[in-house]
């Protein structure tokens, strides 16, 4: 029996923090070939057939490195799998897909763009085959994961203040977080040697200074002993 096509693909949820909007943004191509020419589409690269990875972690790499992303990763993981014979129209095909946090706000390309992550994870912004519920499910992660580890702080780049963590924090979780329970947990990074005390200050809200903690190890992340869901 001859074999039937078959598509593999790594696809990359990237995500990042606008300042100017205050909430999280996805990082979007447009596609320029079919299926769905023209429409806006997570950044995927395929890995089956002639390609020359030799892991998953080479294919996200080549992903990144790509003109599709091109953006320096504060953190990037793996989410899950999906697979079914209707998820493409061109053949039966399946997807490793990965939460990525990018820091720096950089220029896109012509063919690239933020969109709102609640606006896909919801459904309201429309993607091509499944990829509204592969941006679901990377929003979950991303939730469940911030109760009880420090991966918000990835948003926000190797210095920052306690007020800005406990925003991002806040937004991250959806709903109010108290500055005590921040400022406890920033303790216990720096306790942990996650984090130190700067010396400087930056203009916080209404132009009040504000105290900064630097990185100390970037691109690892902490588990705290208490989640916030207690």
């Amino acid at each position: 029996m001859p074999l039937s096509p078959y598509l593999h693909t790594v696809d990359l949820c990237v995500l990042f923090y606008c300042r100017a909007s205050g909430e999280l943004k996805l990082l979007l191509n447009k596609r320029d070939a079919e299926p769905f020419a023209g429409h806006w589409a997570l950044p995927g690269v395929v890995v089956n057939g002639g390609v020359q990875d030799l892991s998953l972690k080479d294919a996200v790499e080549r992903l990144r490195a790509s003109d599709k992303v091109g953006l320096d990763l504060a953190w990037s993981e793996q989410v899950g799998t999906v697979g079914d014979a209707f998820r493409d129209p061109r053949c039966w095909s399946s997807s490793t897909y990965y939460l990525a946090i990018v820091a720096d706000e950089v220029e896109l390309g012509e063919h690239q763009a933020w969109f709102s992550l609640a606006g896909v994870a919801d459904g309201s912004i429309k993607l091509p085959f499944d990829h509204n519920s592969i941006v679901a499910a990377v929003q979950e992660r991303l939730f469940s994961k911030s109760l009880y580890s420090s991966l918000p702080l990835m948003f926000l780049g190797d210095e920052f203040s306690a007020p800005e963590a406990t925003m991002i924090f806040s937004l991250v979780l959806a709903r109010p977080v108290l500055k005590t329970s921040i400022r406890q947990r920033l303790l216990k990074l720096t306790e942990a040697g996650y984090l130190r005390e700067t010396g400087r200050k930056k203009n916080g809200e209404g132009g009040r200074p504000q105290a900064t903690v630097a990185v100390l190890k970037p691109g690892e992340i902490y588990f705290f002993d208490r989640s916030f869901a207690e």
